[in-house]
């Protein structure tokens, strides 16, 4: 298999969800696209990673993410804001942070690439 199986599988799944929520009424539950592909995302990055690279670093990638969890939730739980609003930002947020990586990841596969 391929490294760059899984970025096109990933903008497969980005599609597919953005078409359920155009199209059926899974949309009308408040459910967004970032709240469903966080955790594909992750995991295709943690195998997009693997096949290119030989290592994933998607362990200490995620345990940064979560000190910065940390942090932002020190700091805005105490500027007034909610749990569950925090909570559902920072999940939606984690959901961002595959995106950029996954394209990073695949920028940096696609030029160092031997064909």
């Amino acid at each position: 298999m391929q490294w760059w199986f899984w970025p096109i599988g990933a903008v497969i799944i980005v599609l597919f969800v953005l078409g359920l929520n155009r199209w059926t009424r899974f949309g009308e539950y408040k459910i967004s696209t970032l709240d469903i592909i966080v955790v594909p995302l992750w995991l295709i990055l943690h195998f997009t990673m693997g096949y290119r690279f030989g290592v994933s670093w998607i362990f200490w990638l995620l345990l940064a993410w979560c000190f910065v969890g940390i942090i932002l939730s020190w700091f805005l739980l105490h500027n007034k804001w909610h749990w569950r609003a925090f909570w559902h930002k920072y999940w939606q947020w984690s959901g961002l942070l595959s995106i950029v990586l996954l394209i990073s990841v695949t920028i940096f596969g696609l030029l160092y690439h031997s064909f």
